[in-house]
Order: C-alpha cells, then sequence, then structure tokens
C-alpha cells in the first residue's frame, strides 16, 4: 500500500512537471506560433479571394492576378493546389494560358470528403 502512494505521488508530481514543461513550451514559442497564425490566415483570404474571382467565370492566371490584386506568382500557386485538390479544372486553352473554372463540390453522407 505504501509503494502504491509512492507511486501515485511520483506521477502526480511528474504530471505537474509535464504541466509546467508545456505551460514553458508555449510562451516561449508564442510569437512563433501567432505569426504562423496570421500567415495561415492571409493565405486562407488570398485563396478565397481566387475562389471568388472565378465565380463569374473562368479566368487566366494574368486575369485572376488583376482581378484580385495577388501576385501572379502567388495566384498561380494557389491555382495549383486548388487544382490537385479538385476545387478547380483547366478549362479550355487561351493564348498562351489556360483558363480555370471553379468545380462545384456535392458530397453525399456515404462519399467521404477529401
Amino acid at each position: 500500500m505504501e509503494m502504491e502512494n509512492s507511486k501515485m505521488k511520483k506521477d502526480e508530481s511528474s504530471a505537474k512537471e509535464d504541466k509546467e514543461k508545456l505551460k514553458a513550451l508555449r510562451e516561449e514559442r508564442k510569437t512563433l506560433l501567432d505569426r504562423n497564425k496570421e500567415r495561415l490566415k492571409k493565405q486562407n483570404q488570398e485563396v478565397n479571394l481566387v475562389k471568388k474571382g472565378l465565380k463569374d467565370g473562368p479566368l487566366t492566371v494574368p486575369e485572376l492576378a488583376a482581378a484580385t490584386g495577388l501576385a501572379s506568382d502567388k495566384v498561380l500557386w494557389y491555382v495549383s493546389a486548388l487544382k490537385k485538390y479538385g476545387e478547380i479544372a483547366e478549362g479550355e486553352l487561351t493564348g498562351a494560358y489556360f483558363k480555370y473554372i471553379l468545380v462545384s463540390k456535392t458530397t453525399t453522407k456515404d462519399e467521404p470528403e477529401e
């Protein structure tokens, strides 16, 4: 019985130490975590701008860049990612550029989301 009590005390003190270590780690990395949150927020806003730009119809990367105010290289990056995950599709070739189309996703309860 005495052995169990001492083991419980060790477990409790170990748990407290772990909590304190985690708290210190969170504080230490707070600025990094906050900066990453802001980056993710900005990225999501930019991706939404690209999607909104395509709601009115197909556009090329340069047209999307002009419509959104984003740099063409960023637009191309987002278009590539959105295409990879099936949120947009490549349309017809217009000059040297493809037009991109927003894909409407509908899922059923039986169909898993990607």
